[in-house]
C-alpha cells in the first residue's frame, strides 16, 4: 500500500484552502466574497448588549438563595418596599425641614408686549393703527405667540426713538406707567380691560364663537374690581362706577354693574 493514497487528500485540502485566503488579482465576484462573510458572522457591537441577571439559580451565580433580598423583613416579601420618604414611623425629613412662603393661587401672569415691538409691527403694516388694537389683534399678528398660561397682555417699556408712534387706541389688560404715558403723549388712548378664560378664548379664537352670545366678562375678585375701576390704572369701569369700589358692598357692586349694562343697552 502506497503512502500517496494517504497524503493525496491532505494535499488537495491544503491547495483548496490556500486558494481561499490568497487575494485574487482579477475582479472580485459575489461568489468569491461569500467565502469570507456570512450572516452567521454578524454580531452586535461590543458593549451594546448585556446579559440579564438571573435570580434564584444557585449560590454560584451570587444571586441565588434569597435572590439578593436578604433574610426576612418587609423588603424581602412579595410586593416588597415602602413608600418614598417613609422612615419606619419616625418623623420623616420632609416634615422636619421648616417651610417658608406660600404659592398665591390668585396670582396672574400677563404676556409681555414691549412698546417698541408694537411700533415695529405698525410700521411693517402688520397692525392697523386706525382701528382699536385689542388682544385679538395682537395675537393674530403674532406680536404675542398665544396666551396659554397667561391672563392677558401687558404693555411694557418705552418707545423706540427710531420708529414712529402713531395715535392708537389700545384695549389691553394692563400697562406699565412709562408705556401708558408714552402712548397718551403721542395722542393715543389706553384702556385696561378685564378678561376671564372664556373671554380670552373668544379673543384668540373668534371663529369658534360665531353665532354664540357671549357677554363681556366682569371682574369678581376684589383686587380686580379695585384695579379696573381705578382711573389712575386706566380701568374700563372707571367711568361707569360713580363711587369708589373700595366703599361698595358686593350687593352694590352687582347692582351697579346691572345698571351700567342697562344704560349702555338703552343708548344703543
Amino acid at each position: 500500500m502506497s503512502i500517496n493514497m494517504f497524503t493525496q487528500p491532505l494535499r488537495s485540502l491544503l491547495a483548496s484552502s490556500s486558494r481561499l485566503f490568497t487575494p485574487s488579482s482579477g475582479p472580485s465576484s459575489s461568489r468569491a466574497a461569500s467565502y469570507f462573510a456570512h450572516l452567521g458572522d454578524l454580531q452586535p457591537a461590543k458593549g451594546s448588549t448585556h446579559v440579564d441577571i438571573r435570580y434564584g439559580r444557585g449560590p454560584g451565580s451570587q444571586r441565588g438563595g434569597t435572590s439578593g433580598r436578604g433574610h426576612k423583613g418587609q423588603k424581602a416579601r412579595n410586593g416588597k418596599g415602602v413608600r418614598l420618604g417613609f422612615e419606619g414611623g419616625q418623623t420623616p425629613l420632609h416634615r422636619k425641614v421648616p417651610k417658608r412662603g406660600f404659592i398665591n393661587f390668585t396670582s396672574k401672569t400677563y404676556a409681555p408686549l414691549s412698546l417698541s415691538t408694537l411700533q415695529k409691527f405698525i410700521s411693517e403694516g402688520r397692525i392697523d393703527p386706525n382701528q382699536p388694537i385689542g388682544i385679538s389683534t395682537i395675537v393674530q399678528s403674532n406680536a404675542v405667540h398665544g396666551l396659554s398660561g397667561f391672563a392677558g397682555i401687558k404693555l411694557l417699556g418705552e418707545p423706540d426713538p427710531d420708529l414712529p408712534l402713531p395715535q392708537v387706541e389700545l384695549n389691553l389688560s394692563r400697562y406699565s406707567k412709562s408705556s401708558a404715558q408714552s402712548v397718551i403723549e403721542a395722542g393715543g388712548k389706553v384702556t385696561a380691560v378685564y378678561h376671564n378664560n372664556l373671554s380670552l378664548r373668544k379673543e384668540v379664537f373668534p371663529d369658534k364663537f360665531i353665532g354664540r352670545d357671549v357677554k363681556d366678562a366682569k371682574p369678581t375678585r376684589k383686587n380686580d374690581i379695585l384695579y379696573y375701576t381705578n382711573p389712575k390704572k386706566y380701568g374700563y369701569l372707571a367711568e361707569s362706577v360713580s363711587t369708589s369700589a373700595r366703599k361698595m358692598t358686593p350687593a352694590e357692586w352687582t347692582e351697579g354693574s346691572v345698571n351700567a349694562e342697562s344704560s349702555v343697552q338703552a343708548q344703543i
